[in-house]
């Protein structure tokens, strides 16, 4: 019996944590059948699009916020080139992508979505509890907002 074909997200920063998470993945679940689609959220800052930020008293160089875009581009293609390389060497087929939210987790929600993926696998950074619910985890958004089952593989 043919194997039906999954497309699995795996959140990736290239953190330890998340690169753990992905290796687990190739080892305990993977098919060879599986579409894995490893997505490198950016954050971007509401406050940098917000009209304040424009109308402040002096003038923005245009040059110099187009050569900060065009490096912060660069730093998100090398990234996305390395994780091209780790799923190569796990034999694992699908694509690496980025995608740009307000917070991390959004990101990783709206990429399972878009591809109506069947399952999200993401590391955990294993913060206390005190601290989780003070600042509050991708992960733990993730888990909480998910429609897919969601695999969070914690820390040693």
């Amino acid at each position: 019996m043919a194997e039906t074909p999954r497309t699995v997200v795996v959140a990736m920063d290239g953190s330890e944590h998340a690169l753990k998470a992905f290796h687990w993945f190739c080892k305990a679940l993977k098919r060879d059948s599986d579409k894995v689609v490893m997505v490198y959220s950016v954050e971007i800052y509401d406050s940098m699009y917000s009209t304040q930020w424009f109308n402040v008293p002096y003038a923005v160089d245009r040059t110099a916020l187009k050569a900060m875009l065009e490096k912060h581009g660069e730093e998100i293609k090398k990234k996305l080139e390395e994780f091209a390389e780790i799923m190569k060497k796990e034999h694992a087929s699908g694509l690496v992508r980025s995608t740009h939210a307000e917070k991390p987790g959004e990101g990783i929600l709206k990429t399972a979505k878009d591809l109506n993926a069947d399952m999200i696998v993401m590391g955990s950074r294993g913060m206390g509890t005190v601290r989780r619910t003070i600042l509050g985890s991708v992960s733990d958004y993730v888990l909480h907002h998910s429609p897919v089952p969601v695999i969070i593989c914690p820390p040693e």
